[in-house]
C-alpha cells in the first residue's frame, strides 16, 4: 500500500472524528491530498466504514453471538432478513464448522433469547446445527489490520445521565463517526457548542468508546481467522488473554458466559502462519486445546450497535 494512505489509514485507526485538516498536519501533506485520498480509500472500499464503538452496555443491553450451519438454498433469505432486522448487529460468511456468525442484542437473556426463537422459527426447516452464546467481555485490536501496536490505556469515568437527545447523537455516530455536527444539531434541535458539549460528555462518561474505522482485511490481502480454545487451567486464563492481547496477529478477543471457551481472531498474509501461530500458542499454554478454527469471509452486516439499543 501507498505510504501516505498508510499514515492516513492509522491516524483514522486511532480516531476517526480528527478533522482532515489536522490529518494532513500528521501525515506532511495538504488537506486537499488527504481529502482525495480518504475519498479514493472508500471508493476502493479499503475502508467500509466510519464507527464509533459504543457502550452497549452502559445503554442497558447484552450481546450474544449466534453461530449458524444452514442450508444453500436459504442462504439468500437468511442475509436479507438479517439485514433488515433490528436486534442484529456484526455478521459475516464463515468457512469451515460454522456458515455464519451473527450477533443479537436483548435488554436481558430472555430478550436474547426471544429474538434467537424469531430467527429458529423463520428458518428452522433449514438450519442444520446452531450455537448461541452470551458475551462475557469483547475487545477488538483492529490496529494490527495495519502492523500498528494496541496500546492500552484507562480512562477515569465521569457519572452522566443521558436523555433522548444524548441517544440521537449515539445513534447519529454509530451510523457515521464523521458525522458533521451541523446535521446533529438539526436532530436534537440544540446549538453547535451545546452538541459538542453533550458529545464531550458521552465520551468522557464512556458511552463513547473510541472512533475508528472498519477496514475489510482481504482488501489489505489478508486472511481473517475465528478461533475457539477450551480452557483447562483457569489458573492460566488470564495469563492466555494476556498473551493473546499483546500478540501481534490477534484481531479480537472475546468471552462467553459459564463457557469454558476463548474465541480470538488470528490475521495472516499466507494460510500456513495459521498453523505456526496456533502451535506457538498451544506449545505456551499446554492445558489448552484449539477445538474450532473457522475463515471470516463476506460481512454482512458492519460493526455497530442495532437500531433497538436506541429505543
Amino acid at each position: 500500500m501507498n505510504a501516505l494512505n498508510q499514515k492516513i489509514l492509522i491516524e483514522l485507526m486511532h480516531n476517526s472524528r480528527t478533522p482532515n485538516t489536522q490529518i494532513a498536519k500528521k501525515v506532511q501533506s495538504s488537506r486537499e491530498v488527504v481529502d482525495y485520498r480518504i475519498k479514493q480509500l472508500i471508493k476502493k472500499n479499503i475502508i467500509r466504514g466510519f464507527i464509533t464503538e459504543i457502550n452497549t452496555e452502559k445503554l442497558g443491553f447484552l450481546n450474544s453471538s449466534l453461530f449458524l450451519s444452514i442450508k444453500s438454498k436459504a442462504e439468500e433469505k437468511l442475509i436479507k432478513y438479517i439485514q433488515e432486522c433490528d436486534f442484529a448487529s456484526w455478521s459475516s460468511e464463515f468457512s469451515g464448522v460454522w456458515n455464519y456468525g451473527i450477533e443479537i442484542y436483548g435488554k436481558n437473556y430472555l430478550e436474547i433469547d426471544e429474538n434467537f426463537q424469531k430467527i429458529y422459527k423463520e428458518f428452522k426447516e433449514d438450519i442444520i446445527d446452531h450455537r448461541l452464546s452470551i458475551h462475557k467481555t469483547k475487545e477488538s485490536f483492529f490496529e494490527k489490520f495495519l502492523e500498528i501496536k494496541k496500546t492500552f490505556t484507562t480512562k477515569k469515568e465521569i457519572d452522566y445521565k443521558i436523555d433522548s437527545k444524548d441517544k440521537t447523537i449515539l445513534q447519529e455516530l454509530a451510523k457515521n463517526s464523521k458525522t458533521d455536527i451541523l446535521k446533529i444539531t438539526k436532530k436534537i434541535k440544540l446549538t453547535a457548542p451545546a452538541t459538542a458539549k453533550r458529545i464531550r460528555k458521552l465520551e468522557k462518561s464512556n458511552y463513547i468508546k473510541k472512533y475508528s474505522i472498519f477496514v475489510d482485511p482481504q482488501d489489505l490481502g489478508l486472511i481473517h481467522y475465528s478461533i475457539f480454545i477450551k480452557n483447562k487451567n483457569i489458573d492460566d486464563k488470564e495469563k492466555l488473554k494476556a498473551h493473546l492481547k499483546e500478540h501481534e496477529k490477534i484481531s479480537f478477543l472475546l468471552e462467553y458466559v459459564g463457557d469454558p471457551f476463548i474465541e480470538f481472531g488470528i490475521i495472516t498474509k499466507k494460510p500456513y502462519e495459521l498453523r505456526q501461530i496456533l502451535q506457538e500458542i498451544e506449545e505456551s499454554f499446554p492445558d489448552n486445546r484449539i477445538t474450532e478454527v473457522f475463515m471470516i469471509q463476506k460481512e454482512i452486516l458492519s460493526l455497530g450497535p442495532p437500531k433497538c439499543v436506541f429505543e
